[in-house]
Formats: C-alpha cells, structure tokens, sequence
C-alpha cells in the first residue's frame, strides 16, 4: 500500500510557494490481461485528455519496431515515471487531474522535462525507485517522483534527478500506516 496526501499549501503555511510540492508512487505492475502496447492505448482511452501522452513519449514508450527494443519492465517504468510525474507536479500546483497532462512532457531517457515546450523554471523534480518484500518473498517494485517549487536555486536547467531508496520514504502495509498514524497523531 502507498499513502499519498495533498495540499495546497495554505493549511500548511500561511506564504504557499514554500510548500509547492507535489509526490506520486506507482507500483510497476501491468494489469494481467494486458499487453503493454494495449495497456497504453487503453489507458489514454479511458483517462481522455486529462493524460494525453506526447509524441516523444509515445516513441519513448513504443519505439518504432527499427529501434532498439525495450523488455518489457523498462517499457512500463518508464510510463509509470511519466505517469508520476505528471501526478506530482499538478499536484504542486494544486491542480491534480484538473491540468491537460498532455502539457506536461517528460523525456525520460534524458530526464529533461517540458511544460508546454518549455523548460520550467524554478522546479525541482526527483525521481526514485524502491523495493518492498511482501508475503512469500515476493518483491514489488515501485516508481514515483516528487515535484518541487524551489523559485530561483533550481537555476535555468531543469534536469529529473534520480535517487535510490529515498530514506523519508517507507513502504508500510495499511494496518502498520494507521497504526504509525494513530499513534505519531496522539502524542
């Protein structure tokens, strides 16, 4: 189980742009009876225009059959890290599903991202990717990235950057999450 939260800012401080920051976590799986080009297809489909991909990213995600081919897990991390970052950083602006995602591009072989073909000024972006052992020993894996207004120190080149294991992120199964929430809450 992942726990997300949103904000926009006001409840958690009174001069939003300093909590301008948005995150999202995907588990990489694909749905079993899907194959991953009819998995991009038939989920453009059902979110319409709210995450529309753009041109590069569909070539990044289903190459021309003359290109090099992806297996099939890198194919679907990267969607999943396209996916994520567009979640993240709509949800720094407060906006979530609300914004044409379609706006929004993310070069993921260069980590370069693009809003509206242009390089965003002042965002940070990180991405990462973690493990988590469940029952059986069965090993999930997860992708996600965070969005963050940072104003001027991000500087003009707005690369994705890429962190293992991020220590302020844990994997924790819903009864541990309510119980770590219960008891951080009451004290």
């Amino acid at each position: 189980m992942v726990a997300m939260a949103f904000s926009s800012g006001s409840d958690l401080y009174p001069d939003p742009p300093a909590y301008r920051i948005g995150i999202d976590v995907m588990l990489l799986q694909l749905p079993r009876r899907d194959t991953f080009p009819g998995f991009v297809e038939i989920f453009s489909d059902q979110a319409g225009a709210s995450f529309d991909l753009t041109d590069l990213e569909r070539k990044i995600l289903l190459p021309p059959a003359t290109a090099l081919s992806l297996s099939p897990r890198e194919q679907l991390r990267r969607f999943f890290l396209i996916w994520t970052l567009k979640e993240a950083y709509t949800k720094a602006l407060g906006l979530g599903m609300g914004f044409d995602f379609s706006r929004i591009e993310y070069d993921v072989p260069n980590d370069v991202v693009r809003i509206d073909g242009k390089i965003p000024l002042g965002w940070e972006f990180i991405r990462f990717e973690l493990e988590h052992t469940v029952k059986d020993g069965v090993v999930e894996e997860y992708v996600g990235v965070t969005a963050r207004f940072v104003g001027e120190e991000a500087g003009p080149e707005c690369k994705v950057r890429a962190v293992s294991s991020p220590g302020w992120m844990r994997v924790l199964d819903a009864k541990k999450f309510l119980n770590t929430a219960i008891e951080e809450l009451t004290v």
